[in-house]
């Protein structure tokens, strides 16, 4: 049967009235909402909740905004070498302890001891996006509203940007980290909704397990599982990330790059996220952090930016066993090996990082190499996307 054409009109009218009045995936609700006088009623709030908690909030340093780097650390006081600069209850940091303990139906599902095909990464990752999602008010929402809402990760690169990376290993690792996303959103969807059958304590007005399931969306869940990546401190394999110390910038200048070094700095103890400065600052200074000693494809890949100088930095090569074995005999072990690596979602090539130290006399292919810019070992539109710099792009 045809329908008439001012019917069919109609029709096409409020279908798509109705996807956008209920779209089909989340939008946040608070990450990235900045507006004026946030960073102001952030400072207020922490201060507040820090003391609150018997903490100390960083009386010496500010957030402020620096040119070509975002969001950052400003020292509104001289800053000595191993001060203490913020004593964080572990109530106001995410984290695997903070997390369980959430009065929400949320920390309930992931304080169960049977749900070991989470890592703490996500359970941190769907901890954030559940409190951006709830209608209800949320303790962190100060702290959330400053959250960047883009990041340029390699994760976050369009197919088209991902073909000019064509021949480096960051664009496959990059491809393999989207369908990660994809099946970690599906298995963890599929997780809550089973726990939410089994038990009805997890209803209440906030909002439902199964309706935080039905939200969750891979955009979203990608955006708060980098947001972990690059800013949450990893202590003893676990991460904490404090509503604060995430702001500060990466300057590896005169910082000791190593995790006993980073420990001396940077403790938990009796329920306190404690950060010491690891060097002096004069009044006026951005204030730092080192995330470590890495080559550049690191941290374009989970920070997404480029550092300007990176002596750490090293040309990367795959060695593939699938190709030596393609050539071999041994057809049945092959077959063997494709099928185990398949079924574990593995790939077993090996990537190798080679860096200027390796050798004592650098071959000149391999110097010529070395001694190319960022812009000339990566795509020009890397440099675009991507600018290169000292310190880590926070907005």
């Amino acid at each position: 049967m045809r329908l008439p054409f001012a019917f069919t009109l109609l029709l096409a009218a409020f279908l798509l009235l109705a996807a956008i009045v209920h779209p089909t995936s989340a939008a946040l609700r608070r990450i990235g909402r900045r507006a004026d006088g946030d960073i102001e009623e952030y400072e207020k709030w922490l201060r507040r909740e820090v003391k609150k908690r018997r903490g100390t909030p960083p009386s010496s340093l500010q957030l402020s905004y620096f040119e070509g780097m975002g969001l950052g650390v400003r020292a509104v006081e001289d800053v000595q070498k191993g001060e203490e600069l913020v004593r964080m209850p572990l109530s106001l940091v995410f984290c695997r302890e903070t997390i369980q303990a959430m009065p929400t139906p949320f920390g309930r599902y992931i304080a169960r001891p049977d749900n070991q095909g989470v890592s703490d990464t996500q359970k941190m990752a769907l901890a954030l996006l559940y409190e951006d999602y709830r209608q209800d008010g949320s303790l962190w929402e100060p702290y959330l509203h400053l959250l960047p809402s883009q990041l340029d990760s390699t994760v976050f690169f369009s197919e088209e940007e991902l073909d000019e990376l064509d021949g480096l290993v960051i664009a496959g690792e990059s491809r393999s980290e989207k369908k990660r996303m994809e099946e970690q959103v599906e298995y963890v969807k599929k997780r809550m909704l089973q726990w939410e059958m089994k038990d009805e304590r997890f209803a209440m007005n906030a909002m439902t397990i199964a309706e935080f399931a039905n939200e969750l969306n891979v955009e979203d869940y990608t955006l708060a599982t980098y947001l972990i990546h690059s800013r949450a401190w990893t202590m003893k394999r676990d991460k904490y990330l404090l509503p604060f110390s995430d702001f500060l910038n990466h300057d590896k200048a005169d910082f000791e790059e190593t995790s006993e070094s980073f420990l001396l700095y940077h403790s938990v103890e009796d329920g306190f996220a404690v950060m010491k400065a690891e060097k002096a600052y004069a009044k006026g200074m951005q204030v730092f952090e080192s995330y470590g000693s890495n080559p550049n494809h690191i941290y374009l890949r989970y920070h997404g930016f480029l550092p300007a100088d990176n002596d750490a930095t090293c040309a990367q090569f795959v060695l593939s066993p699938q190709r030596a074995m393609r050539k071999a005999k041994k057809r049945d072990v092959r077959m063997v090996m494709d099928r185990l690596f398949s079924e574990a979602q593995m790939e077993y090539t090996v990537s190798a990082c080679v860096r200027r130290s390796d050798f004592e006399e650098e071959p000149s292919g391999r110097r010529r190499v070395h001694s190319q810019k960022n812009d000339d070992v990566l795509p020009h539109y890397v440099s675009q996307r991507v600018r290169c710099k000292r310190g880590k792009e926070r907005e």
